[in-house]
């Protein structure tokens, strides 16, 4: 291996499975640093079609590999003890990291990655209520990767009842993995229509469906949050059903 370059190293470390890395971390110090690096993770999940599971979130978390297709296992995640089985809810997932939210009160989050075993909690923030509110009516989120800035970043989308029958507010918080802060961003000019979607990952912006009055507007439409810009956008793909039938 002395003879190989470091480039031809990468390639060769690229091309292998997690469970290989995991062991090869042993080899030396310089190959631990390595195969830790954001660098070549990132390269590594890129490029890389093994180690391919399917995640399932029920009262635990279990994991399906798709090479073997054996019964699922059970992973023991970083908000299992605080969960006692409430049921670990996932916001996202992106470059085989997880955001997992646990099922109680306390507002738990933890970025995950169920290969490596390794976490990174979030640090709480509050909810900014509007003057007028009195409480929300539910928060949904978002979780990707901004490749300009090279950052992981996890959506907080807030959505209150407005100050008459049609209207709606928001507060919305993105958390960035290289800070590990939150910062408030302009609120989302839409109105959620489910509270229960997760935000969709696409080209670089996390997708959900909207529509733009609370009630005398009930036309869904597809908006987006770009995560380099953090601006939002509207498609004009349409929700035609909720079957799923769009029309452009």
């Amino acid at each position: 291996m002395a003879s190989l370059s470091h480039d031809a190293i990468l390639d060769v470390l690229c091309r292998l499975g997690v469970k290989d890395l995991l062991r090869f971390r042993c080899v030396s110090n310089p190959w631990c640093s390595t195969i830790d690096s954001p660098d070549f993770i990132k390269r590594h999940s890129l490029k890389t079609n093994t180690n391919l599971s399917l995640i399932l979130p029920s009262a635990y978390i279990f994991s399906v590999d798709f090479d073997s297709l054996e019964a699922p296992q059970r992973l023991k995640h970083p908000l299992d003890e605080s969960d006692e089985g409430k049921g670990t809810e996932i916001l996202g997932s992106c470059h085989g990291l997880l955001a997992l939210i646990n099922g109680d009160d306390d507002y738990e989050i933890s970025l995950w990655n169920p290969s490596t075993r390794r976490s990174q909690m979030l640090p709480f923030t509050d909810i900014e209520f509007p003057p007028w509110s009195l409480g929300f009516q539910f928060i949904v989120h978002g979780f990707g990767y901004d490749p300009i800035s090279d950052d992981y970043k996890l959506v907080r989308m807030v959505q209150f009842h407005g100050k008459d029958q049609d209207s709606v507010d928001s507060e919305v918080k993105v958390y960035s993995l290289r800070t590990n802060s939150w910062r408030r961003v302009k609120d989302f000019p839409f109105y959620h229509t489910n509270q229960y979607q997760i935000g969709v990952l696409v080209n670089n912006a996390l997708h959900w469906v909207a529509s733009k009055k609370r009630e005398s507007d009930t036309r869904s439409f597809v908006a987006a949050f770009d995560l380099e810009t953090e601006e939002y956008v509207s498609s004009n793909v349409q929700i035609a059903s909720t079957w799923g039938l769009i029309r452009v």
